[in-house]
């Protein structure tokens, strides 16, 4: 048993490698990335880093243990693209050891955002309120407890962390979770990768790694129509990430753009900003259209 194991994990790290190494022979560089690389810099170990990078979910993570103020603006359209309920608040943070509290300093309400009982009325804003408020005090468990899955819109949500967080792995997500896992060989074909050098905001040099869907295909056959992640030259760390997904099929359909940026707290970092723009229509649900941006400060 042991023996079939071990072969079994052989196996499993060739089939990677092979991955790897045919990813890796049709990424674009440029001729600042070349420079580097005759300079030590590995594309190949960088386009690893791409899909296990973890820096990206820690800073999220970091949140749960920071106090902090975040500015909340959620707006709902119908489908003329008319404003029909929007929900504007500026929320506090308090965190002790692992628990944290949430006080609502201001907010705006208008249309029919809410149910009785303060129930959000659409989907999207009861995701948005499940991963960004707390109701009550919330305590941590330690990182690597597996947390009870309470529901279908829990089970969403771990789907939209693996999208967010690892973005180009597979999801379980039924009709296209294989078209997600942009690296497997069976979806390079509909993809342009790229490393480039650039300049985050003229302020962090970064390496940039994008995947771009081909326009000369059918739009069924990928999900994610574009990704960019940015990272710090000097660290590694991913200080900002761009997303749009699409996908219309006899399930549901969906169109989603994110940016997502990063910013340094001493030696932490922490989200800064996040910006969302999409439109769902799932089962058992009304579609929705719907914008909303995040913006966190005042970290203690």
């Amino acid at each position: 048993m042991r023996y079939l194991v071990i072969v079994l994990l052989c196996f499993s790290n060739l089939l990677f490698a092979q991955e790897q190494e045919s990813i890796y022979s049709v990424v674009y560089l440029d001729s600042f990335v070349v420079t580097a690389a005759r300079q030590g810099f590995d594309a190949e170990d960088f386009i690893r880093l791409v899909r296990e990078d973890e820096s990206f979910y820690k800073a999220f993570r970091n949140l749960r243990f920071l106090s902090y103020d975040s500015d909340n603006a959620i707006e709902i359209f119908d489908k003329s693209n008319a404003k029909i309920a929007l929900y504007d608040a500026k929320t506090r943070q308090t965190a002790k050891g692992r628990c944290r509290t949430m006080e609502v300093l201001d907010e705006q309400i208008d249309g029919n955002y809410y149910k009785r009982k303060r129930k959000p009325r659409y989907y999207t804003a009861r995701m948005y309120e499940r991963l960004f408020f707390t109701e009550g005090e919330e305590c941590e468990a330690p990182e690597g407890t597996a947390a009870a899955s309470s529901g279908m819109i829990e089970k969403r949500i771990e789907q939209l962390k693996r999208l967010i967080f690892q973005p180009g792995e597979r999801v379980d997500v039924p009709l296209i979770g294989n078209k997600t896992a942009i690296f497997s060989p069976e979806m390079q074909s509909y993809y342009d990768y790229a490393i480039r050098s650039k300049s985050y905001q003229g302020k962090i040099d970064c390496y940039v790694f994008s995947a771009k869907a081909k326009a000369n295909q059918k739009e069924s056959k990928t999900v994610i129509k574009y990704l960019e992640t940015y990272f710090d030259k000097e660290t590694f760390q991913v200080v900002a990430r761009q997303y749009r997904l699409k996908h219309f099929g006899t399930a549901f359909d969906f169109d989603v753009t994110m940016d997502i940026q990063l910013r340094k707290l001493g030696k932490l970092y922490v989200p800064k900003q996040l910006y969302y723009k999409g439109f769902w229509d799932i089962p058992t649900q009304k579609p929705e259209f719907v914008e909303f941006s995040t913006r966190f400060y005042s970290f203690k």
